[in-house]
């Protein structure tokens, strides 16, 4: 049987490239990305969209609620 572990949030799309690379928005197009801290297990980082998606090599990419296709650099010198 699966054991599952409920992690606090409301998200309506996640998406994960790693176990420390883990993304979602919510209803209202907000951002998060996984703290992996159980007392705070998301941040909320500028910007709204309606699809993400994670990669195993870091990057994220997102299309906001016009289509328009965003990459996130927030971690790049």
């Amino acid at each position: 049987m699966a054991h599952w572990k409920n992690i606090p949030g409301n998200l309506t799309k996640i998406s994960v490239g790693s176990r420390s690379n883990v993304w979602g928005v919510n209803s209202a197009g907000g951002i998060y990305r996984f703290t992996n801290d159980d007392a705070n297990p998301w941040v909320n980082v500028p910007g709204g969209l309606k699809e993400i998606s994670a990669a195993a090599d870091g990057t994220v990419w997102g299309v906001n609620s016009a289509g328009a296709i965003y990459r996130y650099t927030g971690d790049q010198p």
